[in-house]
């Protein structure tokens, strides 16, 4: 999903943050549930049925990610969704290989140059049959605990 940015005046911006759920929701997020427009894409939108999880290798590994995980990436002016397809990272049809890897391509600086960004801290995923998003490297700590705990 391409995004852009939009002028809005300081009253438009209070009700954004006064309706955020937590200090990670996107604003593109807070505003398609203000307007009820559905919280993913239909063009996104992927069964969750059979399908490669992603598992994170070197520094994402412990973060692996079920096949149909929907996630957000947001940075300055960018904000897009995609999902975990049979074991790829897809946003806007083009599949990466790393959180990093997606955010390096698809993001840039306030000045319009290529970021050198960990994907993990710009990205959140919300797992099949979960309601919140959660940032990747919060994931990741998550799924490292859990681990190391059975």
């Amino acid at each position: 999903m391409k995004t852009r940015a939009i002028d809005i005046d300081i009253d438009v911006h209070k009700a954004i943050e006064a309706a955020r759920k937590d200090f990670s929701e996107p604003d593109n997020s807070v505003l398609r549930r203000l307007l009820g427009i559905d919280a993913t894409p239909q063009a996104q939108l992927r069964s969750v049925g059979k399908g490669r999880p992603w598992i994170g290798k070197g520094h994402s590994t412990g973060l692996n990610l079920p096949h149909g995980t929907e996630l957000r990436l947001h940075y300055n002016t960018t904000n897009l969704d995609g999902v975990v397809d049979d074991g790829r990272l897809v946003f806007g049809g083009q599949a990466y290989g790393t959180p990093s890897a997606a955010a390096n391509e698809l993001c840039l600086t306030k000045k319009g140059t290529k970021t050198q960004l960990n994907g993990k801290t710009v990205m959140h995923g919300r797992l099949p049959g979960e309601t919140d998003w959660v940032l990747l490297a919060d994931l990741q700590k998550r799924m490292l605990k859990e681990a190391k705990a059975a």
